[in-house]
């Protein structure tokens, strides 16, 4: 696990000394919301649709020719979920590439690898389970995985210097059934 965590490190690392002078750099915050639709988010069985988990990330855009950029950027989600006794942090590498729709607009494809730790203090948790509550054992240890999503956004230019990003990330694309959405909606800064 410790391997793929280095490979993206260097990876970034990697693109950025390449080209740091032939490419614009970007600052992103903004927020993350996992599992639109899939996770519930409250005891009538409600779901996610927005929340308001914090997300950083610094990227680069590289020409490549005509209207067509590759956008690498790292990212970064934290967030605490009292429910489950639990804290989540998310490490993205998004693999972006971009197509200049207009002077104001253009459209993001690609896709993301997520690194995502999850660790809790023990203990058991009461939650909802169907029409009555059931005790779940806490997570004492944190637990890594790894994942990809597709992804598909826009962004749009307020100036020049200034966006206003939205992206969808689809899981388990070629798995109807399992198949879940993440979005990360962003305030751009290009340096």
């Amino acid at each position: 696990m410790s391997l793929l965590r280095n490979i993206l490190i260097q990876a970034f690392i990697l693109t950025s000394l390449l080209g740091t002078a032939n490419a614009a750099q970007m600052v992103s915050a903004g927020t993350f919301v996992p599992y639109v639709g899939k996770a519930q988010s409250s005891d009538s069985g409600a779901t996610t649709k927005f929340e308001l988990t914090p997300y950083v990330s610094y990227g680069l855009q590289f020409h490549m020719f005509g209207p067509h950029y590759f956008m690498p950027e790292l990212g970064l989600a934290y967030y605490h979920e009292s429910a489950k006794k639990t804290k989540k942090r998310i490490l993205f590498f998004h693999y972006d590439f971009s197509y200049i729709w207009s002077s104001s607009f253009i459209i993001r494809y690609g896709w993301t690898t997520y690194w995502q730790t999850i660790s809790g203090g023990g203990g058991s948790i009461n939650l909802r389970n169907g029409d009555s509550y059931t005790d779940y054992t806490a997570l004492s240890s944190p637990r890594d995985s790894y994942y990809t999503t597709l992804d598909l956004g826009g962004e749009f230019f307020i100036n020049p210097t200034r966006s206003v990003r939205l992206d969808f990330n689809m899981m388990n694309a070629r798995d109807l059934e399992n198949r879940a959405f993440n979005y990360i909606l962003t305030y751009n800064w290009y340096l």
